[in-house]
């Protein structure tokens, strides 16, 4: 019996999607906790420190950039239907990215 593999773009896409989706969510809940126990000393302030600080932020930057495009390209497949196009779309989201991660870190490197 042949098991269908497919380990295109496609795939990777897809798990990259759900991988950056559940990474949000769980900052959302340590965002929503730490600010509701903001004023009292827990166990996790730690981690509440970790999540403040800026390199956290750069990576939650790069996290909603990719899901947000990501998303965008999926759209962009459901109505045009463009699945010949999934490659290719994967990796012009991949540079748009880039691009747009290094012009945010231009503007915030004024400050």
């Amino acid at each position: 019996m042949k098991i269908n593999t497919y380990t295109g773009a496609g795939m990777w896409s897809w798990l990259l999607q759900r991988i950056t989706g559940l990474l949000l969510v769980l900052y959302l809940l340590v965002h929503m906790w730490g600010f509701h126990f903001r004023n009292v000393k827990t166990p996790l302030d730690q981690v509440f420190d970790f999540v403040l600080s800026g390199n956290f932020f750069l990576i939650l930057l790069i996290l909603m950039i990719y899901h947000g495009f990501n998303g965008v390209r999926v759209v962009t497949i459901d109505i045009i239907g463009g699945i010949r196009f999934q490659r290719w779309m994967f990796w012009i989201i991949v540079v748009l990215g880039l691009v747009f991660l290094y012009l945010i870190s231009l503007e915030t490197s004024r400050f």
